[in-house]
């Protein structure tokens, strides 16, 4: 048997035809009114009250969501150790290319702050893993919600509530792979400059190291750093290129008058805040 699909007036998707909406819980059907039966004033009185809470009430309390910083916040002081123990090992190897650092001292901060940073990345590491299996688990039981509720095997406003819920728990997680995600905890606008200063302090280090002093065996330790950097860079960087992409084609909208110039720079607006946030 087809189900029966129609536009929702607030969403404007096209959600199973029921009470509510599937999506935004708007009330879809309004219940008849039915006559009042005549009953005794002590059973009036004595009767349950079975009003139901309204679909929106539900909504708004499953989806108050906290801020970032609320939900992140084991995450963000592991990248906050990491980018800091980061700085300063990139400003060590800057004073030993500008012959300011002591070639014995150089040597033994240099081993010290590769093993912090070799612990952090490896917690770090776990921490992504964790939160991606709890994400994949969350979004394996959506499916499985909506197939129930496509089916008739649990009606609409359990449907609503329940995926909620579950989109709330998704939600809190994702901040927390955005901090993992950038372990150098730098906005997504500054990804090409940063970028760019890894490579050209690698190719310092491989040109001038060894006629300063710097070991063969920590130049090479020094280009694999940079190369596991790069390595990271690159998750952050698509998202960058999607967010420039973007601002670009929104650009050539406006220029063809597809947009207004209000609407051109609202859009605008959002899409560079994006560009200040620290993670993909």
């Amino acid at each position: 048997m087809a189900t029966t699909r129609i536009e929702c007036p607030n969403c404007h998707r096209l959600t199973i035809k029921g009470k509510f909406c599937i999506y935004c819980g708007y009330t879809l059907e309004q219940p008849a009114e039915q006559p009042k039966p005549i009953v005794e004033e002590a059973e009036a009185i004595a009767a349950p009250s079975t009003q139901e809470v309204p679909v929106e009430a539900v909504e708004q309390q499953v989806t108050s969501m906290p801020s970032p910083e609320e939900v992140a916040v084991e995450e963000k002081r592991l990248v906050d150790q990491m980018s800091t123990v980061y700085l300063w090992y990139f400003r060590l190897i800057d004073l030993f290319l500008e012959k300011e650092a002591d070639p014995e001292v150089f040597q033994e901060l240099f081993d010290e702050y590769r093993s912090r940073l070799r612990t952090l990345d490896e917690r770090r590491e776990a921490e992504i893993k964790k939160v991606e299996e709890k994400i994949n688990s969350l979004t394996a039981s959506l499916e499985k919600l909506k197939v129930k509720h496509e089916v008739g095997e649990i009606p609409d406003r359990q449907y609503i509530t329940q995926k909620l819920e579950i989109e709330r728990e998704i939600g809190k997680l994702r901040p927390k792979l955005m901090y993992l995600r950038n372990p150098f905890n730098i906005r997504l606008g500054d990804l090409p400059t940063f970028k760019a200063q890894l490579e050209e302090r690698l190719a310092k280090v491989k040109t001038s190291g060894l006629e300063l002093g710097m070991k063969p065996e920590v130049i090479q330790m020094f280009e694999q750093d940079v190369q596991q950097s790069l390595k990271v860079l690159e998750v952050l960087m698509e998202q960058h290129q999607k967010i420039k992409k973007e601002l670009n084609k929104l650009e050539l909208r406006y220029k063809i008058g597809e947009l207004k110039q209000s609407e051109y720079l609202s859009l605008k607006q959002k899409l560079e805040r994006q560009l200040e946030l620290r993670g993909g």
